[in-house]
């Protein structure tokens, strides 16, 4: 070969060299150049210059070129050993590339002669430069020929020289890791297995430390050491999926190569789990190893993979205890299903439901699951969730429906309400919701089973469940107020009130529509809300076509007694009239409706009445009689009107009704009442004889308080003297003071007309023993004495005095005087003895008629001894001397009269002038005319009469 074309090979070897090839040739060179002849001057100097070689410069030309420009730097003389020995390497490199480039590309049972080639450059290499500095890399090259031509043994054989002569490649883990996998491919599991813990041991820094433990897994796999081997699966796995939540990676999100090998990894534990004790050998793998991001993946592929056996109860263990470990996982609501679908495909339908169970207690709306998830982001949860709820509320309500037991239709209820909780906008919630009513009814919770009819009848769209659930919530309300009391059943009643109205104004076409509703009117009545009862009624009666009659009677009723309460009689009156009509055909209601129709007219005139309109109120008692002529209350009316027409002053009308009230109510309790107000209405109409019979009525009725009978006889004798019935007045009174002795006074007034009216008609010894009674009753007053009783006592002295003056005036002094004048001075003795009695009960009017009847006593005797018969056989001077002593008789007799005239008119200094004072003045002036002639004072008075 030509020096320059020598040159030129050196040069395009030079310049394909890479880095990794080339570092060696560099110092090589650089040792050739020692004679420091400048560079480039001659083709020949050529063979002597430093090349520089970048090993980081890629290779512009082609492998075959660069393998022929290697080929030809190899042939040159005299080159640099490590020159050379770095070209045979590289010339090595490039044919056993070269060699798998065109196995790829043909077939790869192909010849591979290029590998051969490599093997014999390799092999050179090493003969010739036993010391090369990277003979562990050529012995890794020379391994790799061995295998790529079919020898695989030679392959492993020098891959063992590297292990022996360089333990401290920094190649070692790949020489280690393809050792691993020619043994492996040898089926000599347990070199394998220790080639690839060589791999693991130099940590994961290794490129081979992945597939290395992947490789070490199958390695003891394959030896039988299943549970051994799952460690180093578990690492492959930490590699990929990662070990701590916070650095997680899903499966998806790993490429392909990954991916399959992640699966294949998780097949491989699940099968060696299945070898072992399954779900519980995987428990214990977990325990031992610490939780992982990917664990739900262990079981759901061992589970998946027991499906795949048929092993379906096996398969749902497995999923389920995942769940059990961790029921709030991301994953667990998935495994649940695959064990709810994994119980379904073993046709374990009572396992499907436990399953389905288990998944809404562990995944419903009010679990800790969904505290920090959202329902959209799960939809697939979500979907199952919906579907596990209707199916648990289903199978517990026709389990219950089966064996009646209340748990069951209380579980039922459970999961339907949760459905409904969870789902409410779902197109099935109505009749699911009416589902859940029915559970709740069976379960004897009537109260909330009525709740749920009225939500199903109400808060959906109307559909062909609104009525019946609506009907059905207003049976539950009934049932459930009977075992109820006191304010809890009051509460529930008014609810389901308020549910019969809501349901007959929304379901008029029901056919108890109109039953319901009239209920419903009642019952408001009944708890008092009177107004809303009125509405509900009027509702009732505006229905087309009407309802029945006994309806509207009911409904009348209800108006004419609510407003009846109100107040409102008014109203209430004709709503009373339409119900009586309504019940024409039944005697004892209709005698109800008309009291209290009467009732309602009545009320309008107490109305009237309270308002000061006492004409309007009379109108009205008195229209009772008319609309309710037999009704209890007309008796009240009409007493009310008559009392009215009193006040009113209107006294003929007020006695016509009166009278009427008497002939019409004979047995009234009214009627003493009617007594009294009739007898006021005669006396005040100046029908003083009919007043006074009234009072009588009074005076004489058992019963009567002693006060009114008292005063109404005082009355009835008034009134007939008054209508000139003294008789009858006269008997008032003895009955008067027959009955009432006390008080005092007043018998003694009553005494004193007695007197008075038996002295009127000439009976004076009636009016004596009436005076007599006066006397007699002040005598033994005591206490009770009063000074109109002693006043009283006083006059009837002194009357009572006058017969025995009028006896003593009455006698004659006849012959013999003697004899005579003996029954005049005991005449004179009684009338004085009346007349100091009198005079001794020291009333002044009494004492100076007393006094001065007294003196006229004296004086008639004096007048009467002067005029007294003189003895017929007196003549002249015996008759003058008889005369003169009769005055001498006189004397003492006058001057008696005159000191008690004095005694009178001593009075007048005293004050006291009164008729029998004046009187005596006058007597006085009489007697004493120079003394009294001009004047009535008088200067000497008596002080007493002896």
């Amino acid at each position: 070969m030509s020096a320059a074309r020598r040159c030129a090979a050196l040069i395009a070897a030079a310049a394909a060299l890479p880095l990794c090839a080339l570092l060696p040739l560099r110092a090589a060179a650089q040792g050739a150049t020692t004679n420091g002849a400048p560079a480039g001057r001659t083709i020949g100097d050529l063979g002597s210059r430093r090349i520089e070689v970048h090993p980081d410069t890629p290779a512009s030309a082609s492998s075959t070129r660069a393998m022929e420009n290697y080929r030809h730097f190899l042939e040159l003389q005299n080159t640099d050993p490590k020159l050379r020995a770095e070209a045979l390497r590289r010339l090595g490199d490039l044919n056993l590339d070269a060699g798998e480039m065109q196995r790829l590309e043909q077939e790869v049972t192909a010849v591979d002669l290029q590998g051969a080639e490599a093997i014999r450059l390799y092999s050179t290499l090493l003969k010739a430069y036993p010391d090369y500095a990277r003979n562990d890399q050529v012995l890794y090259q020379l391994a790799r020929a061995y295998e790529t031509t079919g020898q695989p043994d030679t392959a492993l054989t020098t891959l063992d020289r590297i292990v022996q002569r360089y333990p401290q490649s920094p190649q070692l883990d790949e020489v280690q890791f393809r050792r691993g996998e020619l043994l492996f491919s040898a089926k000599r599991y347990p070199d394998a297995e220790h080639a690839y813990a060589a791999v693991i041991a130099r940590g994961a820094g290794s490129a081979f430390y992945q597939q290395s433990l992947y490789k070490h897994g199958w390695s003891l796999f394959k030896q039988s050491e299943s549970l051994e081997s799952l460690p180093s699966f578990g690492g492959v796995l930490d590699q990929e999926l990662g070990t701590a939540a916070g650095h997680a990676r899903s499966l998806e999100s790993l490429k392909r190569a990954d991916r399959e090998l992640v699966e294949d990894t998780l097949r491989v534990m699940s099968i060696a789990f299945s070898y072992n004790d399954g779900a519980a050998s995987l428990e214990q793998y977990t325990h031992q190893h610490g939780e992982r991001p990917y664990t739900w993946l262990l079981y759901s592929r061992l589970g998946d993979l027991y499906v795949d056996k048929q092993r379906y109860q096996d398969a749902a263990s497995v999923y389920r205890a995942y769940v059990a470990r961790d029921p709030y996982s991301d994953h667990a609501p998935d495994l649940d299903m695959a064990a709810i679908e994994a119980y379904g495909k073993g046709g374990f339908s009572q396992l499907v439901f436990d399953g389905k169970h288990e998944f809404v207690e562990h995944y419903n709306f009010d679990s800790p699951y969904w505290k920090t998830r959202g329902r959209a982001d799960h939809a697939r949860v979500v979907q199952e969730l919906k579907t596990n709820l209707k199916d648990v509320a289903t199978y517990f309500h026709a389990n219950a429906q089966k064996t009646k037991s209340i748990g069951d239709y209380q579980e039922a209820a459970r999961w339907y309400h949760a459905y409904l909780r969870s789902f409410p906008d779902d197109a099935d919630s109505a009749q699911t919701n009416y589902l859940l009513a029915e559970a709740l009814y069976e379960s004897h919770q009537y109260p909330e089973a009525a709740s749920e009819y009225e939500h199903t009848a109400y808060g959906y769209p109307k559909n062909d469940k609104s009525a019946t659930a609506a009907y059905a919530g207003l049976v539950a309300y009934q049932k459930g107020e009977e075992s109820l009391s006191g304010t809890d059943k009051e509460t529930l009643h008014k609810r389901a009130t308020d549910a019969g109205v809501k349901f007959a104004q929304t379901f008029p076409e029901h056919p108890d529509s109109a039953g319901v509703l009239t209920r419903a009117a009642e019952e408001i009545f009944a708890q008092g809300d009177r107004a809303r009862a009125i509405s509900v009624s009027e509702s009732l009666l505006a229905r087309q076509p009407p309802v029945d009659t006994a309806k509207q009677r009911i409904a009348w009723t209800i108006i004419a007694q609510a407003h009846f309460d109100q107040g409102d009689y008014v109203k209430a009156e004709p709503a009373f009239i339409q119900a009586r009509t309504l019940a024409a055909g039944d005697e004892k209601l209709h005698a109800d409706l008309t009291e209290r129709l009467a009732a309602s007219v009545y009320k309008q005139g107490e109305a009237h009445q309270q308002a000061g309109d006492a004409g309007a109120a009379v109108e009205d008692y008195l229209r009772v009689a008319q609309v309710a002529p037999d009704s209890k209350v007309r008796i009240n009316a009409q007493y009310d009107a008559a009392t009215q027409l009193i006040n009113l002053k209107q006294w003929p009308r007020a006695i016509g009704v009166l009278e009427d009230f008497r002939r019409q109510f004979p047995q009234s309790p009214l009627q003493p009442e009617v007594t009294r107000k009739l007898a006021v209405a005669y006396a005040t109409a100046d029908r003083p004889g009919e007043a006074a019979a009234e009072f009588e009525r009074i005076a004489i009725r058992p019963g009567e308080e002693r006060a009114v009978q008292r005063e109404a006889l005082l009355q009835s004798a008034d009134l007939y003297a008054k209508a000139g019935n003294p008789s009858k007045a006269t008997g008032m009174l003895e009955k008067f003071v027959a009955a009432n002795p006390e008080p005092l006074t007043d018998a003694e007034e009553a005494r004193q007309r007695l007197a008075d009216y038996a002295q009127q008609s000439g009976d004076l010894a009636r009016r004596d023993r009436w005076y007599q009674e006066i006397v007699r009753a002040d005598a033994q007053a005591g206490a009770q004495r009063t000074e109109r009783t002693h006043y009283l006592a006083a006059k009837a002295q002194l009357v009572l005095a006058q017969p025995a003056r009028d006896t003593f005036r009455a006698v004659r002094l006849s012959a013999p005087l003697k004899k005579s004048l003996i029954v005049k001075r005991n005449a004179l003795e009684t009338a004085m003895d009346g007349y100091k009695r009198a005079a001794d009960y020291e009333v002044a009017e009494v004492t100076t008629a007393a006094t001065y009847e007294m003196a006229g006593l004296y004086r008639t005797l004096a007048k009467d001894l002067l005029a007294s018969e003189r003895p017929k056989n007196l003549k002249g001077e015996e008759l003058e001397e008889y005369n003169s002593l009769l005055e001498e008789q006189v004397f003492p007799f006058e001057e008696q009269a005159i000191k008690a005239y004095e005694l009178n008119a001593a009075r007048a200094h005293d004050g006291v002038y009164d008729e029998w004072v004046r009187k005596s003045f006058q007597a006085l002036a009489e007697l004493k005319p120079a003394r009294y002639g001009k004047t009535e004072l008088t200067q000497d008075v008596v002080a007493r009469l002896e």
